[in-house]
């Protein structure tokens, strides 16, 4: 999973194993170590009305209806967003997506996301 934070807003990025996972055991995380803490991001799906987004003490967990979450995966949909209020009044835009592989190279293993659907197009 890859996490894009700026501002009010969440932008998550999943490969295909993480689709997998979402898929079969209804949970993803990504842990990043900070000095003798952590720092960690869920997606869980749960039995609840509405979608949720909670901080807790050392990481954000996003908790998503689990019809939501199943009818996105079946579905073949890049991505969905989410606004989620805020108790003082603000808004939390969530972006949640497939992660597709760069048309450029990158010191980076992209080989479990996606194809890019650019990939056979000239740029």
């Amino acid at each position: 999973m890859k996490i894009r934070l700026r501002g009010n807003s969440i932008r998550y990025r999943l490969d295909k194993i993480d689709m997998e996972l979402l898929e079969t055991v209804g949970k993803i995380d990504s842990i990043t170590h900070i000095g003798a803490g952590t720092l960690h991001f869920v997606i869980r799906g749960k039995d609840i009305p509405a979608p949720v987004a909670k901080l807790e003490h050392d990481g954000v967990h996003l908790l998503i209806p689990i019809t939501q979450l199943q009818l996105w995966i079946s579905s073949g949909e890049v991505g969905f967003s989410l606004d989620i209020p805020n108790e003082d009044g603000t808004h939390l835009a969530i972006l949640v997506e497939k992660d597709f592989k760069c048309l450029t190279d990158r010191d980076e293993d992209d080989s479990q996301s996606f194809d890019n659907p650019m990939a056979s197009k000239n740029c």
